[in-house]
C-alpha cells in the first residue's frame, strides 16, 4: 500500500463532493453575489469569483498567489459579514449619517476591519471610533425594537 500526500489544497483535489459552493442552491449564490458587490477590496473580488464565475479556492488562491487555507478563511469571514443583519443596516442607512460616521461604518462593517485598524486607516483615535460604531449598534437596534406606547406621565391627583 502506497500512501497519497496531497499538497495544500488537498481539499479541492480529494473530491469535488466536499466543495460547499457547489452544494448551495444558484438562488443563495446569486444572493452572496449581489451581496458581495457592497464588499471592498480583495473579499469581493473572492467572493464574486467563487460564486458569480464558479472558481473554487484553489484557484483563487492561485490567481491571487496566495494559500487556499487563506482563501477559504477570507470567504468564510466575509460570507459571515454579508449575512449579519448590522451589514445590511449599514448598507442601506450609510447615506443618512456623518461623513465620519459613515468612513468608520465602511470601515468596521464593510471591510470588516478592527477598532485599531480603522482607527489608522483614518486617521482618527480609537475612542471616536468606539463612539461611532456604539452609535451605529445603537441605531440599528433602535431600529429593530417595536415601538411601544410612550408611558403615561400624567400625574393621578388623590381625591
Amino acid at each position: 500500500m502506497s500512501s497519497k500526500v496531497y499538497q495544500a489544497d488537498w481539499l479541492d483535489q480529494v473530491s469535488t463532493s466536499i466543495d460547499f459552493r457547489r452544494a448551495q442552491s444558484t438562488q443563495l449564490a446569486d444572493k452572496i453575489a449581489l451581496r458581495a458587490q457592497s464588499l471592498q477590496g480583495q473579499d469581493r473580488d473572492f467572493l464574486l469569483a467563487m460564486y458569480r464565475d464558479g472558481h473554487t479556492a484553489a484557484e483563487i488562491a492561485r490567481l491571487a498567489d496566495l494559500d487556499p487555507r487563506q482563501v477559504r478563511r477570507r470567504i468564510r469571514n466575509a460570507i459571515a459579514r454579508l449575512d449579519d443583519p448590522t451589514f445590511i443596516f449599514v448598507i442601506t442607512h450609510l447615506h443618512n449619517w456623518s461623513t465620519t460616521r459613515r468612513r468608520v461604518a465602511r470601515s468596521l462593517f464593510q471591510a470588516g476591519n478592527s477598532n485599531r485598524q480603522t482607527a489608522d486607516e483614518l486617521n482618527i483615535k480609537i475612542h471616536q471610533v468606539r463612539r461611532h460604531r456604539t452609535a451605529i449598534l445603537d441605531l440599528y437596534n433602535a431600529s429593530n425594537q417595536p415601538h411601544a406606547p410612550a408611558p403615561n406621565r400624567s400625574w393621578q391627583y388623590p381625591k
